[in-house]
């Protein structure tokens, strides 16, 4: 059977969404997927995903409406043409319910509500009740509608990256820096971010030790924390810029990754690198990797809070608890 997975973005939740996939191929079914254009190279050569969809984000937001309606119906035209038995709303908002409903599969699945919202529910026709706490096993459940038991481990099915592994290691050999310690600095919502004051004291703490550390970033604005980060403690090396495939290369040679909830810290987890996560709006129980080599670390504050850091506390996460969590971590995976 021919399977489409809707699930548009963002970077954390389609490497959360990845082990459906692998279910899904496991079970015998070809697997296609739709998300925004700028998350496809975090599939783009997924063992398990045969085609990939991209949903053209930004001109959808800034075109002129005649182009935006031309390339809906082109990516209409692409998707019916591919003939999905199936299509699974793996994200359960009105865009993917509508990215689902003009695939033309005659099936349709998804999420019930409460985890279904903005009425997404409405264009499926069958509908898995939220019953795991995990985001990952809560896709995985989804897979029950095509009658499939999802058992076992998490799998990621992740492209190779061979050539971003080699390179990465090669840049690192050349910096003096075999399997460092890497700090992510940033995040998608300022509440998620571990205050920059504590992220100085962690390099530093780490350069005391004599720990290798590199500190890593993704917009120009997290550049400019990272290079404050790494003056103010007289330690770490700036990573270079990176696309996705060239962070997981990057990633891939960490001793231990500490981020926050977001992309970089769930791609560890799904290349199977020892992480530290730092949580706060969103509960780490719901987000956080877990099982040998992963520890996560949770403030307390406003729930799914996204702007207001005043609503939030991650400054009560302190960094002896941050280092004895990657040294825990560490010792757990030798």
């Amino acid at each position: 059977m021919r399977v489409l997975i809707v699930r548009l973005g963002a970077f954390g939740d389609i490497v959360h969404t990845l082990p459906l996939a692998a279910d899904c191929v496991a079970a015998g079914h070809e697997v296609g997927w739709l998300c925004e254009d700028r998350w496809a190279p975090l599939i783009e050569g997924s063992p398990a995903v045969t085609t990939i969809h991209r949903l053209p984000r930004k001109l959808l937001r800034t075109a002129a409406l005649a182009t935006r309606v031309d390339a809906l119906v082109a990516l209409t035209k692409e998707l019916r043409a591919a003939a999905y038995d199936v299509a699974i709303d793996a994200q359960g908002l009105a865009k993917s319910a509508l990215a689902t409903w003009l695939s033309g599969a005659p099936e349709r699945l998804g999420h019930a509500r409460p985890r279904a919202r903005e009425g997404a529910w409405l264009a499926t026709q069958r509908r898995q009740p939220l019953t795991a706490v995990h985001v990952i096993d809560q896709q995985r459940d989804l897979s029950r509608l095509l009658g499939i038991v999802p058992v076992g481990p998490w799998t990621f099915p992740l492209p190779r990256w061979e050539t971003q592994r080699t390179s990465a290691g090669a840049w690192l050999r050349e910096a003096g820096l075999p399997q460092p310690w890497m700090l992510n600095v940033g995040a998608g919502w300022p509440t998620k971010v571990w205050p920059a004051e504590h992220q100085i004291a962690f390099a530093r703490e780490l350069g005391q030790r004599g720990l290798p550390l590199v500190v890593v970033w993704g917009s120009p604005a997290e550049r400019l924390v990272a290079e404050r980060i790494i003056d103010a403690a007289d330690h770490g090396v700036l990573a270079p810029p990176t696309t996705i495939p060239q962070l997981a290369g990057l990633l891939a040679h960490a001793a231990v990754v500490v981020s926050g909830d977001t992309g970089p810290l769930h791609l560890a987890l799904a290349l199977g690198i020892p992480a530290v996560g730092l949580f706060g709006p969103v509960p780490a129980e719901r987000n956080g990797p877990r099982g040998p080599g992963y520890r996560t670390l949770q403030a307390p504050g406003a729930a799914w809070e996204r702007n207001d850091v005043s609503k939030g506390a991650m400054a009560q996460i302190p960094v002896a608890a941050v280092i004895a969590a990657a040294q825990a971590a560490l010792a757990e995976r030798r």
